[in-house]
């Protein structure tokens, strides 16, 4: 059974091909020496070329040295070399302050990228199973995971490939029995102070007592939200591709407004793949961190939030920006342009022109880009300019005059917009935000006998 397993994983995700070079992990464990085996015996009709490596960990001291000798023996016994390298992990887990199953994890899949590179192998294979499956999903759910989480272990990320994901340990053990082999022994395995130990040996049993099948409904619940988590993946990466607008190796831009249109579940998930092409991980990014980014979706001011490993979100009204560099505070382009009735001003700052005629009527429009002006209301000249200090006008439809710092509050235009608006002037007072508002004391009244069209274009 346990051959036909195997094979159909293999087959199913697509994880060899004729003319692989496979780089076996082996800790000496059964697991990995059932791995080794049947990797071997199938070698020729897989068409793939095979190494072993083992990466000593330095934690149980002396039995770790008897590792050691026994995968070379193995090796040696099945015509192989195994690449061998030792690793204190007990330092390195203090040095960079994480918990010693993190330090070693990292340790070992290090080491594999460093033997894989050693020997030409373009297939890295370990030992995981349906039981480690299982016992990944609890972990996770205990500690809270997202979607992605609770998919388990994936058979296959990047050249990990994992062939026996769909096999129980206790297939393992009568596969090892059967071959005659006596694999090495963890003590490490059965110490509490490991989360992994404690879910294997103390919450599985006791989940046990309501469902003797509790492994394998888990590992069904894996699968099903396996086939979830794929569909949102792919909505997401579409819609990063839609929602893309520029971006380098150090920073990703996204569309505000398009983000926004996607429905609540794919905005996260797209979020999340933006950070992981800057990042270039997840390490770290939690839940939290995304539900922050989404609650500034609505914001029209400039925000900024500080995510894992160094990585910036930015939002500014119109973007949402990904970066590992801390955003810069975006500064106005200054810009002065005078021109007479009739008229036409190039804002070159802003790639947009403002076109001043005569009108015979003023017709009713809804279109913020458009505005008429009593002309006795202008002096001789007209300047377009960008914003001052200190400047105010009469909000059309108000008495009273207000700080233009406080008119963009109040109508919640953001912060990254602010500085793209032209000021047009005449007669020493503002006549025209353009594109937003008129200044009370132009517009056209039953005295007005002359009317000019002012356009953004």
């Amino acid at each position: 059974m346990i051959k036909e397993t195997f094979l159909e994983t293999i087959k199913e995700y697509k994880m060899l091909a004729s003319g692989d070079s496979v780089l076996i992990a082996v800790s000496g464990g059964a697991d990995s020496l059932a791995l080794l085996h049947l990797l071997a015996e199938y070698q020729k009709e897989l068409g793939i070329a095979i190494h072993i490596a083992h990466l000593n960990h330095m934690i149980r001291k002396g039995d770790a040295d008897l590792d050691v000798r026994f995968v070379q023996a193995v090796a040696q016994k099945l015509g192989l070399q195994a690449i061998v390298e030792s690793f204190d992990v007990q330092s390195f887990a203090k040095e960079e302050k994480i918990g010693l199953e993190d330090a070693a994890r990292r340790a070992r899949y290090a080491f594999y990228d460093r033997a894989a590179n050693q020997v030409g192998a373009n297939k890295i294979a370990v030992g995981h199973t349906a039981d480690d499956n299982v016992e990944t999903f609890l972990m996770r759910l205990l500690r809270g995971s997202g979607l992605k989480g609770l998919c388990g272990i994936p058979p296959v990320r990047g050249k990990i490939i994992r062939p026996l994901i769909k096999v129980w340990r206790r297939e393992i053990n009568e596969y090892v029995d059967s071959l005659k082999l006596v694999p090495r022994s963890d003590h490490t395995n059965y110490e509490s102070r490991f989360t992994r130990n404690r879910v294997r040996l103390k919450l599985i049993p006791q989940l046990k007592i309501y469902n003797l099948n509790i492994k394998e409904i888990i590992l069904q619940t894996i699968l099903l939200l396996t086939d979830d988590q794929e569909y949102i993946d792919g909505k997401a990466q579409e819609s990063l591709v839609e929602t893309y607008i520029s971006g380098s190796e150090n920073e990703i831009k996204l569309n505000l407004k398009a983000i926004k249109e996607r429905e609540g579940p794919v905005q996260g998930h797209l979020l999340r793949k933006a950070i992981e092409k800057v990042k270039g991980d997840l390490l770290d990014l939690t839940f939290k961190h995304i539900q922050d980014i989404l609650e500034k979706l609505e914001s029209t001011e400039r925000w900024e939030l500080h995510l894992p490993g160094q990585i910036y979100a930015a939002g500014n009204g119109r973007e949402i920006i990904i970066s590992k560099q801390k955003p810069e505070e975006p500064e106005d382009q200054a810009f002065f342009y005078t021109t007479t009735v009739p008229g036409e001003v190039t804002i070159k700052e802003l790639n947009k022109k403002i076109k001043i005629e005569w009108a015979s009527t003023a017709e009713l429009t809804a279109d913020p880009n458009v505005a008429f002006v009593d002309y006795a209301s202008l002096g001789k000249n007209i300047i377009v300019r960008s914003r001052g200090e200190g400047d105010r006008f009469v909000p059309f439809g108000m008495k009273g005059s207000k700080k233009l710092q406080d008119f963009f509050v109040d109508e919640k235009i953001p912060q990254g917009l602010r500085g793209a608006i032209a000021i047009v002037e005449s007669n020493g007072r503002i006549i025209w935000l353009a594109g937003w508002r008129l200044d009370d004391r132009a517009k056209i009244t039953k005295n007005t006998k002359k009317i000019v069209k002012f356009e953004l274009l």
